[in-house]
Formats: C-alpha cells, structure tokens, sequence
C-alpha cells in the first residue's frame, strides 16, 4: 500500500509539472505578443520626416533637371563633333586642291572661293564645338556640385533619423520594462509567499515566476540584439549562464539537498560512505551521523528537521 501511495504521488508530480511548464507556455506566448505589440505605443521615426527637413527629395529633383540638361547637352556635343570632324575634312580637302592649283601657278577663282568658304565653315564650326564643349562642362560641374549636396543632405537626414531612432528604442524598451517588471515583481512576492505558507499552489506560483523570468529574459536578449549584437549578445548570454549555474548551485547542489540525498541512500553526508541507519558516526571521515531525540529518545540523523519516530520538529544543525 505504501508503494502504491508513492507511485500515485510521483504520477501527479509529473502531471502537475507538465501542466505548469504548458502554463509558461502559453503565458509566454501571450506576453511575447504583447511585448511585440508595444512597440506602437512610442512614436516610431520616418525617414521621409528627415529627407523633407533636409530638402533631400527637392535636391534630387533639381539633380534629374540638370542631369537632362546633361544628356541634352551630351546630344548636342555629339552632333557639333561630327559637324566638325564633317567641316575639317573638307576644309583640308579643299586647301589641298587649292594648293595643288597654286603649286602649278594657274589662277583658279572657283577653286579659291571653295577654299575660302571651306575654312570659314571650319572656323566657325570649331568655335560652335568649343561653345558646346563649354556648355557641356559648365552642366557637368552643376551636376556634380548637386550630386554633393544630395549626398550631404542625406547622410544629414541619416544621423537625425538613427539618432531618433535609438531614442525610439529607449522609449520601447522603457514601455517593455514597464510592463515586465511588475509581473516579475509579483511574481517574485507571490512565489516567496507561497513557498514560505506552503501554499498547495506553490506550482502555480513556480509557473509564474518563470513565466515572468523568461519574458524578462526574451525582451532582454531582443533588446540587447538590436543594440549591440554579437558583442552583446556574448555577454548578455555569459552573464545569464553565470547567475543560472548559481542559482541551480544553490537550489540543487546545496549541502542541504546533497545531504539530504545521501541520508535517503544510506550514505555519509559529508563523504558519502555507505553507512547503516543506526550508526551514530561515519566509519570514513568520523562525523557525526545521529544524536537522541529530545522527544522520544530514539536514534534520529542528525541533518533532519523531523524526528523519523515521533515527528518531532527541531532546527538543522551541521
């Protein structure tokens, strides 16, 4: 029967800490949820806001005007090249026809005045690309004088925006903690209270504690993430190993629950050794295992709070 009862005891154990780990589960969900929707309770920066304040998208519209004015310059360059090279070849053609007449001493008029006329369409067309060539040049050095203005203007607009940005995130985080910390405060007090009445909802109040720590811990690592990453994150996670290990040292290899164990194996507390229910000290390391029971006056270990044959109560001693 005793058996039974002990089976029947470890059976609900698990069942209730199966349905408190589905608890955390779905109060993470929910928190997680609404630690995500709070991001729309501060006022979340525009880049837009910034480009307006900075002129940016009235200085890219007077870039593309200048950068037409550049390709219809660019145009027109071509076309007076080729009417120069066009005119050049003819004038040196028509001064090598007309020296040719000269070199033989003949007198040709018709001759001379295609010379004439050829070199003045030349002239003339060369100061016409010089002009186009100035024209081109003077749209260029705009363009480029634009292009820096533009660039200037939207680094301006970048640093106002990540610095409002990095304030939006304080202000995220601020809402976050906000929310967070008073869940875990409560869930702290709520859990020390429980544990300290031996409350038969202690599980529920365990549940809750670590639904609370784990929440704190996810907005944290997204927090730290977005701030800082890898460099962050690294000792972020370090420090959260750091204080976990402690803790577990603390709640699950303390000397009380060590001890405890052994005692429950029928070994030393101190060395583990194997020793019998009734000795009075350890034949390894000589400690003392077992003292009377002011109570009862029978046999009981020296580390339990109760007395095992009368249930008596009494401060544990090392």
């Amino acid at each position: 029967m005793p058996e039974y009862d002990e089976d029947e005891k470890l059976e609900a154990t698990r069942g209730e800490k199966i349905l408190a780990s589905a608890m955390v589960i779905f109060l993470l969900m929910g928190g997680i949820y609404v630690l995500n929707d709070l991001n729309n309770i501060p006022e979340k920066p525009q880049i837009s806001f910034y480009y307006e304040k900075y002129n940016v998208y009235g200085l890219e519209d007077e870039q593309n005007s200048i950068d037409l004015e550049l390709r219809i310059a660019s145009d027109t360059l071509s076309a007076v090249k080729d009417e120069y090279s066009g005119s050049m070849e003819y004038y040196l053609f028509k001064r090598e026809e007309y020296r040719v007449t000269l070199d033989k001493g003949e007198a040709d008029e018709i001759k001379e005045v295609e010379y004439e006329k050829a070199k003045e369409k030349y002239e003339q067309s060369r100061i016409k690309l010089d002009n186009a060539q100035a024209v081109y040049d003077g749209i260029e050095e705009r363009l480029d004088q634009k292009r820096k203005e533009v660039f200037n203007a939207h680094n301006l607009a970048r640093d106002d925006y990540n610095t409002a940005h990095q304030i939006y995130r304080l202000k995220v985080m601020a809402v976050r903690l906000a929310f967070v910390m008073p869940l875990l405060l409560v869930a702290i007090f709520t859990f020390l209270r429980a544990k300290k009445v031996k409350s038969k909802y202690t599980i529920h109040a365990n549940a809750f504690m670590a639904f609370a720590s784990l929440l704190l811990i996810y907005m944290a690592v997204v927090d730290v993430w977005k701030a800082t990453h890898v460099i962050g994150i690294s000792i972020f996670g370090a420090s959260a190993c750091a204080v976990t290990l402690a803790y577990l040292k603390k709640q699950f290899f303390s000397f009380e629950r060590i001890s405890m164990r052994r005692l429950r194996d029928n070994k030393c507390p101190w060395c583990n050794f194997p020793i019998r229910y009734t000795t009075s000290y350890c034949q390894n390391c000589g400690r003392k295992l077992a003292e009377k029971c002011p109570e009862c006056g029978e046999m009981r270990p020296i580390l339990t709070q109760f007395c095992p044959n009368c249930g008596s109560e009494r401060s544990v001693t090392r």
